[in-house]
């Protein structure tokens, strides 16, 4: 079963299979207080009007009854005030006063302590010289979905690729699956991910039913991403070894397939600390060339997520330390020297999401353009990663309603402009099976393309235009 490829589940905003290693537990009473702020809760953003509340755990076994503060000021404030934390077991918690909530940025730490022990910690540890923060989204633009309209889809501009069931594969038993994505070159050839047959198949611009080439992929591909990368080579994700000495690697593979080199990822490197790299890692081509892979960091604000350059544009690895100095958390590069923050806001932790967060931040750490998306219906990010075009955030949000039998999901489409949407539209969601690779893509033309899958019609790649509502 596929989904066993990852030891330990760990789902962030990109819905990531992550693997990570448990450290052995220190003897009662010996070890030093350890804890850590919890993903629900406060993360990227923060908003007038938000019920925000910020929780931390502590992790060291035997703490009954900790003590803690919380310490928050915004950039309007010269100093910090002091805000107690109210205590559940091994939990503690402090909802945010609104009046803190002006300027741009909110900053904040907390002391914990365990007064039987006088052990105590502060989360972060670097507490008021380098403390958690979040930007407060005061001039974003508002942007109202309404209740979601199912069964409308945008009808495709074009099919680019075109490939009968029988000549790719699938898995129908267990969790069911087949090819779960494609990348599109900048000549706009399709690159279909054939995950179980381990290769690329190549279809050709104004050529949807002929495959043009193949490319052989390193084994067990089946849930792995791919990248294109310069001189006509291709990145894929990769993993060597089994149980404890499992380790996460990218290849580097010729035009013809062949493994050029392999580099081994951070994830579950003893130097990377608690970095997290699941089988589904997306793996993405900046601006520059430069290729990152998604990473987890459960332990950082909102169970972060961070982008870790792998190759250099030229196509040269880079090492662990490398990987780890020069990894942005929680930023994704794009154009412009910009970076793109999104997150999902939910304002009742026991029911689903219906407002997604999104921001365009420069160098110095300001935010240029925020936008709030507001649902009636239940959104979430899915597996597509968001990008820039011509200077406008392209996110794509599940959108989900009903329960068994009566369960609605379609893939809404957004293009944000400086007074809101500036493309919005629906997409039926069309992929086979249990698919945690993206299916929707934006080609760098610009342009968005689906996969539509089934074990019974095979696989087709649509091409969309990213503009109009319709």
């Amino acid at each position: 079963m596929k989904k066993l490829l990852a030891l330990v589940s760990f789902v962030g905003l990109s819905g990531l299979l992550l693997s990570v290693a448990t450290a052995p537990a220190h003897t009662l009473g010996t070890a030093p207080l350890a804890a850590r702020q919890e993903p629900r809760g406060l993360a990227h953003f923060v908003a007038p009007g938000d019920r925000t509340e910020i929780v931390y755990t502590i992790d060291t076994a035997g703490i009954k009854s900790p003590h803690g503060s919380l310490y928050v000021r915004n950039d309007l404030m010269p100093s910090f005030e002091r805000l107690p934390l109210q205590v559940k077991r091994a939990t503690l918690s402090a909802l945010l006063p609104g009046r803190l909530i002006h300027g741009h940025r909110l900053f904040y730490y907390a002391l914990l302590r365990d007064p039987k022990s006088g052990r105590s910690v502060t989360v972060p540890k670097s507490g008021a010289r380098a403390p958690s923060s979040a930007w407060i989204l005061g001039n974003s633009r508002i942007v109202r979905l309404g209740a979601h309209r199912f069964g409308h889809p945008r009808v495709a501009g074009a099919v680019v690729a075109r490939i009968g069931a029988a000549r790719v594969g699938w898995q129908t038993d267990g969790d069911p699956f087949g090819p779960q994505t494609f990348v599109v070159g900048r000549d706009r050839s399709v690159w279909l991910v054939d995950g179980l047959n381990n290769r690329l198949l190549m279809f050709r611009p104004g050529a949807p039913d002929l495959v043009a080439r193949t490319v052989p992929l390193p084994a067990l591909s089946g849930d792995s991403d791919v990248a294109l990368g310069p001189g006509g080579t291709f990145y894929v994700k990769g993993g060597i070894g089994h149980g404890p000495d499992y380790k996460n690697v990218v290849y580097q593979l010729s035009a013809t397939g062949s493994v050029r080199w392999r580099t081994t990822l951070a994830g579950g490197v003893r130097e990377s600390g608690s970095f997290m790299i699941g089988a589904n890692s997306p793996l993405r081509t900046g601006q520059d060339g430069t290729l990152y892979c998604l990473v987890g960091m459960p332990g950082l604000p909102g169970g972060e997520l961070g982008w870790m350059p792998v190759a250099t544009p030229a196509g040269r690895p880079l090492g662990v330390a490398q990987q780890i100095r020069g990894t942005h958390w929680p930023y994704q590069p794009v154009a412009g020297g910009l970076r793109l923050v999104s997150e999902v806001y939910n304002a009742h932790p026991d029911a689903a999401p219906r407002e997604a967060r999104v921001a365009l931040i420069d160098r110095a750490g300001r935010v240029v353009r925020a936008w709030r998306i507001v649902s009636r219906t239940d959104i979430n990010f899915g597996y597509t990663t968001s990008e820039v075009v011509d200077g406008d955030p392209v996110i794509v949000l599940d959108v989900t309603a009903g329960s068994g039998s009566s369960f609605k999901w379609e893939e809404l489409v957004l293009r944000l402009g400086p007074s809101g949407a500036r493309a919005q539209f629906s997409l039926s969601h069309a992929v086979y099976g249990d698919n945690i690779l993206a299916d929707v893509r934006v080609g760098p033309d610009g342009k968005l393309y689906q996969l539509g899958s089934s074990p019974t019609t095979g696989v087709v790649i649509s091409r969309y235009s990213l503009t109009g509502t319709r």
